[in-house]
């Protein structure tokens, strides 16, 4: 297997990243290596679905019972009348 090095990856990006890493349990490397990986198929596997896209960004992660129940009043609420620009 062979290594990259890579020169130049700004703070922020950085930062992001580590976070990213905690998150998800892996280590710097191993993020680095699964977002370059989803990009990669991103750009390969179009056209994909809203939903294998959304999928492919937030990976594993899943809305919780209280952001669910959220969701489900908002739907039942009546619709907002569209804004008057005049």
């Amino acid at each position: 297997m062979g290594d990259l090095l890579l020169r130049g990856v700004d703070d922020a990006l950085k930062m992001e990243l580590q976070k990213s890493a905690r998150r998800n349990g892996r280590s710097l490397s191993e993020e680095a290596i699964v977002n370059i990986q989803r990009a990669l198929s991103l750009e390969s596997s179009q056209p994909q679905t809203a939903g294998s896209r959304l999928r492919t960004i937030v990976g594993d992660q899943r809305f919780s019972s209280d952001e669910l129940e959220a969701i489900a009043a908002f739907r039942k609420e009546p619709d907002r009348p569209p804004p008057n620009f005049e």
